[in-house]
């Protein structure tokens, strides 16, 4: 072997073990932002059930409606202000956002096993970490370069979104597990699509430098939102099946 062979032989082998760290980077943000979420959820669950301090600011104080609203509200801001403002924020500032927004979705999802019962929840989660497992692992190993249909993705997406705010205002579509199933297609589509684009990220972007960090921290936070909306439409297909 050449010298020259030996050169481009260790140069991509270094380029793979990089790609390699970045992306376990990635998934341990996203590991991170899931566990905030999880113990968060876990721990209003159990102060709904048992009527604590938590609880009853939340939803049995005077101010609980307007507590309720700015959650939510605040749940928009911080997703879009991480989104919008990735390339102006510091490293820790796009972390803490990404945390402070895992913690947030904690506290709504507290009210999933009230809601759903916590055998259900469980079906769900298990099932959504298959399919995410799945559609991530394909993603990264697939040659169809998924990227090129970041359009159709989105109007997609548009799609859904109109399709669910029509179905609050028609019972008919309210119980319809039709659009359920629509979004979860949808997001294991966009969970292999961010898996190419965190590939992207990853070669774009030099070795060491700040914007590497945070376009990881971004490529953790759409992960993370591909596998929460996959986790919300199992639930709808699980709770609703079981309803029937």
């Amino acid at each position: 072997m050449s010298e020259f062979d030996r050169q481009n032989v260790y140069g991509a082998y270094n380029e793979e073990a990089g790609l390699k760290a970045y992306i376990t980077k990635v998934f341990t943000h996203m590991g991170i932002g899931l566990t905030i979420t999880s113990a968060v959820a876990y721990l209003f669950y159990h102060s709904l059930v048992t009527r604590g301090t938590l609880a009853r600011i939340v939803f049995y104080s005077e101010s609980a409606l307007f507590i309720q609203i700015g959650l939510l509200i605040s749940q928009f801001v911080l997703v879009i202000s991480l989104n919008a403002a990735i390339t102006r924020l510091s490293k820790g500032a796009c972390n803490a956002l990404f945390l402070t927004y895992a913690a947030v979705t904690g506290v709504t999802f507290g009210v999933i096993p009230l809601a759903y019962g916590v055998g259900v929840v469980f079906q769900a989660f298990v099932f959504a970490a298959i399919l995410f497992i799945s559609c991530a692992v394909i993603g990264h190993v697939t040659n169809v370069d998924l990227t090129k249909y970041q359009g159709i993705l989105v109007g997609g997406l548009f799609a859904l979104i109109i399709a669910s705010i029509v179905s609050i205002f028609i019972p008919a579509l309210r119980n319809n597990l039709l659009i359920a199933y629509l979004g979860l297609f949808i997001f294991m589509i966009y969970t292999a699509f961010d898996i190419q684009r965190i590939k992207q990220f990853y070669y774009m972007s030099a070795d060491g430098t700040d914007q590497r960090e945070k376009l990881a921290i971004y490529g953790a936070l759409q992960l993370y939102l591909d596998f929460v909306n996959m986790f919300l439409y199992l639930l709808r297909i699980l709770g609703g099946r079981r309803r029937r």
